[in-house]
């Protein structure tokens, strides 16, 4: 099966591409392709147009057996291909186009394995057979692309002036998600070679993959000045435009790429589309395209697209449609959601709290803002960040200080804090304040003098400290 990674942008990266057989002579080749075509709805012609075509000197003709094996192959006679290649092995089986034809129908049955087996016999009866070594490259890419690439090498060696060897090793790197040497490949193959618009795609897609999007979009202008409408490098506009922060071009591209009435789109066209509005400061667009997303997402892949969501309703301050997406992102990974996105709702519960004056909605979401940050804490308690959270939802929901719900939670952070040595003196300031204030109302004027002394320890110049402690002289 190949890795879905090829069709990341809607194309398969790895494009087939067809070596020619040994040639038969002109006049055999179109007598094969004329009874080729009759296969399919007329069997039994076609099987006696091939055995008329096989008689007297021709009977032991390889190449003609195995381009007849090849015809039905291509046909989806899988049994008469065998036939046909077990033919031409009876007469010659030391000929490379016959194991060439063995892998083909191998391969045909899902056995890349059987299917390189062959193909190497063939490159060891014609260490020259370049086209068994691409095959062989072809059939492992999917499966095992490390001896892809170990099959490509050794053609590369072999014959170092072939550039195709170099747009091969591209699409395999590619394939195993090593981008690096996927570009370094691609980059012998475009300085040297000629390539083709289709080469300006994958190209293009490489650096776009790398980060190297200023090169990616040279890449992609270079492709459209050969064929304005090529899908791929359309897509690429609108991506790298984004992350060039063109924002404005960004939205024009994406624009004209999904007005296309012809042409598939994939769900994360519909992301960037998302991201540019998002960017442009216009939520409702932003919105609409992240819901066309999550539509194109049919098999519910990419939860992280609620995510994307919610983070354009918290640009707009739309707190409460933010928290609801979010949630949505939360309830898809079913409890598997990492420290750091639990960290960012629980924060959204707050901002909703925060922006809202309905008393029952504000303790509601100050709830559940407090039991996510109670989870924070629990599975990081090294970090401050869970009790440092907590501390705030408590402190607006005891806003006048008199049950001190946020103290246990401010000397928890303030602890942490405390013990490294590049600490935010901010954070550690808001700690030692309440703190101060709590004990100040609690009458107890040592401890409170204490953390205002804190303060100005970290802040000799700090107002309210010293506001305090003269109040208190």
């Amino acid at each position: 099966m190949m890795n879905k990674r090829i069709y990341f942008l809607g194309i398969p990266f790895f494009a087939l591409s067809l070596w020619a057989q040994e040639p038969l002579e002109a006049g055999l080749t179109e007598q094969v392709e004329a009874i080729a075509a009759s296969i399919k709805e007329h069997p039994q012609t076609a099987a006696e147009g091939f055995d008329n075509l096989l008689k007297g000197k021709n009977k032991k003709n390889v190449s003609l057996l195995v381009a007849i094996g090849d015809a039905y192959l291509t046909a989806g006679n899988i049994q008469e291909a065998g036939r046909y290649a077990q033919r031409a092995a009876d007469v010659d089986n030391k000929a490379p186009q016959v194991y060439l034809l063995q892998g083909d129908i191998a391969l045909a049955e899902n056995d890349p394995g059987t299917a390189c087996g062959n193909y190497e016999q063939a490159i060891l009866f014609d260490e020259d057979c370049k086209e068994a070594y691409y095959k062989y490259a072809h059939a492992y890419a999917g499966v095992n692309p490390q001896l892809s690439v170990d099959m490509l090498l050794k053609l590369k060696a072999r014959f170092p002036e072939e550039l195709q060897t170099d747009r091969e090793l591209a699409n395999v790197y590619y394939q195993m998600g090593d981008y690096s040497r996927a570009k370094t490949a691609f980059d012998a193959f475009m300085q040297a070679g000629k390539p083709e618009v289709q080469d300006y795609g994958r190209y293009a897609m490489l650096l776009y993959l790398n980060k190297d999007y200023r090169e990616s979009m040279d890449m992609v202008e270079k492709g459209l000045s050969m064929d304005a409408q090529y899908h791929l490098l359309k897509r690429l506009k609108m991506y790298d435009l984004y992350e060039l922060k063109a924002y404005e071009e960004a939205l024009k591209a994406s624009q004209e790429f999904l007005d296309q009435k012809e042409g598939s789109f994939v769900y994360l066209d519909y992301v960037y589309q998302g991201r540019i509005c998002e960017a442009l400061k216009q939520t409702e667009p932003a919105v609409a395209a992240f819901k066309q997303a999550l539509a194109a997402d049919t098999q519910g892949e990419h939860p992280e697209i609620w995510k994307e969501m919610s983070g354009a309703y918290e640009s707009a301050q739309n707190y409460p449609q933010a928290v609801e997406a979010f949630q949505h992102y939360a309830d898809c990974l079913n409890g598997k959601m990492e420290v750091s996105d639990l960290f960012l709702l629980g924060r959204l519960y707050y901002l909703s709290a925060s922006a809202t004056e309905d008393m029952a909605q504000k303790t509601a979401a100050l709830t559940k803002a407090d039991e996510i940050f109670a989870q924070v804490a629990q599975r990081v308690p090294t970090n401050y960040l869970g009790n440092f959270w907590r501390a705030r939802v408590n402190s607006l929901l005891d806003p006048e200080t008199s049950q001190g719900l946020a103290k246990p939670y401010y000397e928890a952070a303030l602890a942490l804090l405390s013990q490294q040595p590049q600490a935010s003196q901010s954070l550690m300031i808001e700690c030692e304040s309440y703190l101060g204030y709590y004990y100040f109302l609690q009458k107890d004027y040592e401890q409170s003098k204490e953390h205002w002394r804190n303060i100005l320890k970290l802040d000799p110049e700090h107002a309210a400290a010293k506001q305090a402690l003269e109040g208190m002289k």
